[in-house]
């Protein structure tokens, strides 16, 4: 869909005009934000904040109880959306991260909270939001859901967990992928069972079947890669050495897969990952439950030979699950910590070291955020 420079109803109105001019193709206003060094959005889980980050020191980000308390942040097709998971709303967001549409998913798939995980694009423009507590995926046209896929067959207890979803061009035809995490709703929600890819067919909104991942509880966005879906599969947080469980490299082409690397080669759960060129890197975390201390390493996105591992990651341990959320942006990498400094939570900044494209140093001093950060894109 395709969203103007126009107000919303009274309270949003409010929001989008504190945070920004929206974006359209029409030259920005004087003072508009034109170039943020990385969008954000955080939160305490009490309260969120969104905005973008303009060079380093503390950020002003804005907060408002629309953005709810449990948020996360997606791109799909060079769009940019904020997910506001515990209250069902959907936000298309600028480059500047201010708000220039939203969709609400109450109501969607029967009563009860939806809690979007991600969203993809179709070719022609609809948004595509897997539903976690739903059992579904909603289909989203001008501002409103016109149409649910049920996924409750895909697991015996009546709900897949449907996670990440992409839209990737497959031989000329749309396809859909999306990861089912298939935990047992018996068992604190432990990764017990194979986990698996579904495929949909875009154009007939038709699902074609399902894979089983050799991984288990894939977790967070998927990451294109090369033909590839990148998978990170954690299996369950507090077992650091489990069979399936590592990053997944998933081909759409054939719909194979294999594992990447392994959870036994970090000593950790892999919770997300991000790539640019063959330089991957992954935040991992420790086994020790209700702590999991949380450590940066590399690896070649091909090959998957691990370039820094845990006995000398390129940042960390940290004391707790502290690092959350990771992007590359112009070259540079960026990794939120949850642990509050002197001026604010900080998102450390990396820069490869100059004729090794895959190693890592610090880049000057933080950005530092009111709240810490969740998402970065």
């Amino acid at each position: 869909m395709t969203y103007a420079c126009r107000p919303w109803a009274s309270l949003l109105g409010a929001l989008a005009a504190t945070l920004g001019a929206c974006a359209s193709d029409a030259p920005a206003p004087a003072g508009a934000c034109t170039s943020p060094e990385i969008v954000v959005a955080a939160s305490d889980y009490t309260s969120s904040a969104l905005g973008s980050a303009r060079g380093r020191g503390p950020q002003t980000l804005t907060t408002g109880f629309d953005l709810g308390k449990d948020p996360q942040l997606t791109e799909a097709a060079g769009r940019l959306f904020f997910l506001a998971r515990d209250t069902d709303q959907v936000f298309e967001l600028d480059r500047c991260g201010a708000p220039i549409g939203r969709v609400s998913l109450a109501g969607a798939a029967g009563s009860g909270a939806t809690n979007p995980h991600d969203i993809a694009v179709a070719p022609d423009g609809a948004l595509w939001a897997t539903l976690y507590n739903r059992a579904a995926i909603a289909i989203a046209r001008e501002g409103r859901v016109v149409r649910t896929i049920d996924l409750s067959a895909y697991d015996d207890d009546g709900n897949p967990q449907a996670d990440a979803i992409r839209i990737v061009d497959v031989g000329g035809a749309a396809k859909a992928f999306v990861t089912l995490e298939r935990l047992d709703d018996r068992d604190r929600l432990r990764s017990l069972r194979p986990s698996q890819m579904l495929v949909i067919d875009v154009a007939t909104e038709t699902p074609e079947g399902t894979i089983t991942l050799l991984g288990r509880n894939p977790f967070n966005r998927l990451v294109e890669h090369d033909g590839r879906l990148l998978i990170a599969a954690p299996g369950n947080f507090d077992d650091g050495a489990e069979s399936g469980a590592g990053i997944e490299a998933f081909d759409v082409r054939t719909r194979t897969s294999r594992l990447l690397l392994e959870e036994r080669d970090l000593a950790g759960s892999v919770a997300e990952i991000s790539v640019e060129g063959s330089c991957g890197v992954a935040i991992v975390a420790g086994p020790t439950k209700d702590i999991n201390p949380t450590w940066l390493v590399t690896f070649d996105a091909v090959t998957g030979q691990i370039l820094a591992g845990t006995s000398a990651p390129v940042f960390g341990p940290t004391p707790g699950y502290d690092l959350q959320g990771l992007a590359w942006r112009d070259g540079r990498l960026y990794v939120g910590d949850r642990r509050r400094g002197p001026g604010g939570h900080p998102v450390r900044v990396f820069r490869r070291v100059a004729g090794e494209p895959c190693r890592l140093e610090l880049d000057g001093p933080p950005i530092e955020l009111p709240l810490p950060a969740v998402g970065l894109r």
